[in-house]
């Protein structure tokens, strides 16, 4: 279940929703924007507030705050919260300047009292490296391995432990912690054997040159560490499970299957057994199980809870139901007309959710690049917008982009999104309008044909419907 793969650097695009929120109380306190969900390792939680200097004040700005941090809550035992940073310094200019060399430690602390909380950190890919063990001061802490150079995105996730109450009024923190790190790690290492070799490299590329002794070098030293990354990752995982296990056989690859379908299907697992998926499953993984599991239960006796007290008893039929990507609910399968009504009424209630299970769970999407989900999500949330504001007569096939200015939209619109001022609000979505049509017209793809939302409601239950039969 681990995945690898060797980084390269990259803009982090940063979808609005997580975005727009008020200002810290302090401009070394990043504040979770409890109005959006971040429940999934695909849609994490970002921010735009600015410190002193103006720059981003984002969980990875608090790196280098000793008394900065970040304030969330957990609304319900339901809820997690996930939220990304980069560490791309400490791994580039390590080798170059011994400041950077750094063991960097992440604590969640401030924990409501009466409520027990876990922490996990997962690598860009999704992996498990790292889960909060106390650190003597009523907190947990993970030090984020220094196994290789080119892992330099993380996420954090914070949720109640498997059967602990939650307190959705008391803030827990996130914060930074750094020491001086010695040059053994692998991370500065695989820095030290690149740079032998670097400057030659740096001359040859100039010379246009693509394949020289210097630049097959670097790679094989890239997968060395790469190997050792992955060695380093399923020791770790080994050791976490051997003390969960306290002297029982560590579970197969099959019985973790097992227990993640299990969850899948809305099962009650054992702590023990939670805390084996949390090591062994990577976020997408357990999203994917999470998603399905809300699906089977709370999410649709809601909806089936809605439809009964409309009147509406669907456990014989069986229909279809498909979102658009506005957020608007449509009824395929039903031939009495009010009828179909009040079912798309109660479903257009949960249109969000299902959205939100639809992208966890379908594998077309996740196998995007992490560019191309949020480009996906960003128009999601754009054409919701549009048909709010617009009363659907405007979508984003209606518009275009020329020379930066957003062309198809209504006047009140167009003033809006072509000057927003400061309304960071309006700022963001003309942002994402532009990215995404600048996507359709580089890779001559329209990212919404990645988009077909589609359920099943047959005898009491609700699947997603396979792609395949589409």
């Amino acid at each position: 279940m681990v995945k690898t793969r060797t980084v390269e650097m990259q803009t982090q695009l940063v979808g609005y929703e997580f975005k727009k929120k008020g200002l810290p109380t302090d401009k070394n306190i990043a504040v979770e924007n409890s109005k959006v969900s971040n429940d999934y390792f695909w849609k994490t939680n970002e921010y735009t507030d600015k410190d002193v200097f103006g720059r981003t004040l984002d969980l990875t700005a608090l790196i280098n705050k000793p008394d900065g941090y970040l304030k969330g809550s957990l609304s319900d035992t339901q809820d997690v919260d996930y939220y990304k940073f980069n560490i791309t310094e400490y791994r580039a200019l390590s080798f170059a300047k011994d400041t950077y060399n750094k063991d960097i430690t992440i604590t969640l602390d401030h924990i409501p009292e009466g409520c027990n909380y876990e922490m996990v950190l997962y690598d860009e890919e999704g992996n498990q490296v790292g889960i909060g063990k106390d650190n003597g001061n009523g907190g947990l802490s993970i030090t984020i391995p220094n196994w290789n150079s080119d892992n330099r995105g993380y996420t954090v996730k914070v949720q109640a432990k498997n059967g602990s109450m939650v307190n959705p009024d008391a803030e827990y923190h996130l914060s930074f912690q750094t020491t001086q790190a010695d040059k053994s790690h692998g991370a500065y290492q695989e820095m030290a054997e690149v740079q032998k070799y670097a400057g030659t490299v740096r001359k040859q590329m100039q010379e246009g040159l693509t394949d020289t002794e210097e630049m097959r070098a670097i790679k094989e030293i890239r997968q060395k560490y790469k190997a050792c990354y992955t060695e380093q990752m399923e020791k770790l995982h080994k050791e976490q499970a051997e003390e969960i296990m306290q002297g029982e056989a560590v579970p197969d690859d099959e019985q973790i299957h097992n227990l993640l379908e299990k969850k899948a299907a809305g099962g009650e697992l054992t702590e023990q057994e939670n805390a084996l998926l949390n090591i062994f499953c990577t976020a997408a993984e357990l999203d994917s199980a999470n998603a399905s599991a809300k699906m089977n239960t709370t999410v649709k006796d809601r909806i089936f809870a809605d439809l009964q007290e409309a009147g509406i008893d669907i456990s014989d039929s069986m229909f279809s139901i498909k979102i658009g990507a506005d957020g608007q609910v449509s009824v395929d399968g039903i031939n009495d007309n009010a009828m179909k009504q009040k079912i798309e009424d109660v479903l257009s209630k949960y249109s969000d959710d299902l959205m939100d299970i639809y992208f966890s769970m379908d594998s077309e999407i996740q196998a995007l690049s992490d560019k191309e989900k949020y480009l996906l999500q960003a128009a999601v949330d754009v054409e919701k917008f549009l048909y709010k504001a617009t009363g659907g007569s405007v979508s984003l096939g209606d518009l275009s982009v020329e020379n930066a200015t957003i062309h198809g939209l209504p006047k009140t619109l167009d003033d809006l999104l072509n000057n927003p001022g400061d309304n960071l609000t309006y700022q963001d979505y003309a942002s994402d309008i532009r990215e995404i049509l600048a996507y359709k017209r580089t890779q001559h793809k329209d990212i919404m044909s990645e988009l077909n939302v589609q359920f099943i409601m047959l005898e009491s239950t609700i699947q997603i419907k396979d792609r395949v039969s589409k």
